[in-house]
């Protein structure tokens, strides 16, 4: 089980089911991942980049920002922060991402 993350702000993030992850940019097909203190002042994390295919979504990437990134290296270590953003991320997009719901609503507005 991974080890919690911390945001820059101080926000501490116990799982991927922390974040918020909003489909906010439509017509880039991208799910941008934000912190959960609503007064952060990063507030942006990350993203999820998709395509949709079939009427399926398929994940083409999925990136922390540097400064979360560097921020957990400082607090925990290098090879720990690493292990548990790649955790969080894999996560978000395997368990916390409705894709099935993204995949609607993207269909809906091709027609």
């Amino acid at each position: 089980m991974p080890e919690k993350l911390q945001c820059p702000c101080g926000r501490i993030i116990d799982s991927a089911n922390d974040y918020d992850a909003i489909y906010l940019m439509h017509g880039l097909r991208e799910v941008v991942i934000l912190c959960p203190n609503h007064n952060c002042h990063l507030r942006e994390l990350g993203y999820v980049k998709f395509e949709i295919d079939e009427d399926e979504a398929r994940v083409k990437e999925a990136a922390f920002y540097s400064p979360y990134i560097t921020w957990n290296i400082n607090q925990l270590g290098s090879e720990k922060a690493v292990e548990n953003l790649k955790t969080h991320l894999q996560e978000l997009v395997s368990k916390v991402i409705d894709w099935r719901k993204i995949a609607n609503k993207t269909s809906e507005k091709r027609v």
